[in-house]
């Protein structure tokens, strides 16, 4: 970076660090958001600002998939989509382990390859329930669980009733950036009707997945997952596209201005790429870190990707991750 910083403000609040800075002087001031401990650490607290309304939204269509796209998180998971099978999402999680998800997130997951058990779960409910969304929407269904033993074959079954609603619109800043999005809320109770947990995500129709998801379990407390990227698969590009659309990103990120753009077309394939910087901010540990949009066509179909990204040295931008 050509930019020189400047900080003006710091001060503490409990497990927030928060920076007002001009950021890259003679390029652009910028208020800088409410920063947790940088992913280079190790431990990560939330980024989240508390939510605000939303605007009005046009009702959302349940969301597409792309095969080998990956999905990172705040608490240092990330998920890689292996393969489709119909309305089932299965993905390799970082530790090689399996997992799948319906392309409607409501349903509970039907498979998880844990360490030491698997868990199977089968919902009485429509793949397309709650979908497409719209404020109000609701319904109630129930799951029935297994959870197995790898080791002895013993099996647990258990069983589950949600109590879910799409229960409003709201504005939220999470790693990934800002975003409008879907607030829907599930209750799950057991057979019997005592509550054992809740759980909301903040689904973004633009992005197709959720960027924020908060659980408040009856035994576990609560847990906060934020989506810090959703990167996009170049395993199936020729090698002339991939360095295009991995040099136009470092380029946006280490050049462009908040709001500027730049774009790469691939003459032969016509796959194209525009990447935009939207927030620059620096962090503790004295990295740039900025948030950004990418909007990658192909085959004629654009996709929107977006995510937050650190510099580690010149024109070399990367996701970070939380240590493990």
């Amino acid at each position: 970076m050509q930019c020189s910083h400047k900080i003006i403000k710091k001060m503490k609040k409990p497990a927030l660090l928060i920076t007002t800075a001009l950021v890259m002087n003679g390029c652009q001031a910028v208020t800088l958001p409410t920063l947790p401990t940088l992913p280079t650490l190790p431990t990560l607290s939330n980024f989240t600002s508390q939510p605000v309304p939303g605007p009005a939204m046009a009702d959302a269509s349940l969301p597409t998939f792309n095969v080998g796209d990956k999905y990172y998180y705040s608490n240092g998971a990330r998920d890689q989509v292996i393969s489709i099978t119909g309305e089932t999402i299965n993905f390799q999680m970082r530790s090689k382990r399996k997992i799948s998800n319906f392309r409607n997130l409501v349903i509970p997951t039907p498979y998880i390859e844990g360490q030491t058990s698997e868990y199977f779960k089968k919902s009485d409910t429509p793949a397309n329930v709650l979908w497409p969304l719209h404020v109000g929407n609701s319904a109630k269904f129930s799951t029935r669980g297994m959870t197995v033993r790898k080791a002895t074959g013993d099996q647990t079954p258990y069983n589950q009733v949600w109590d879910c609603e799409v229960e409003g619109t709201e504005r939220v800043l999470v790693f990934a950036g800002e975003f409008d999005t879907f607030r829907i809320k599930c209750r799950r109770m057991t057979s019997s009707g005592k509550w054992w947990q809740n759980r909301t995500w903040n689904y973004s129709p633009m992005l197709g997945t959720y960027v924020l998801r908060r659980d408040f379990h009856k035994k576990s407390g609560v847990r906060i997952r934020e989506l810090t990227a959703l990167r996009p698969s170049l395993t199936d590009e020729p090698q002339n596209v991939r360095k295009g659309i991995i040099r136009a990103w470092q380029t946006a990120l280490e050049n462009k201005q908040a709001g500027g753009l730049v774009s790469w077309t691939d003459k032969q394939t016509k796959t194209s790429i525009q990447v935009e910087p939207v927030r620059t901010f620096r962090a503790e540990n004295g990295q740039f870190c900025r948030t950004y949009k990418e909007y990658l066509t192909r085959k004629g179909t654009t996709r929107i990707y977006a995510g937050v990204a650190c510099r580690a040295g010149k024109f070399r931008w990367l996701t970070p991750r939380r240590r493990s």
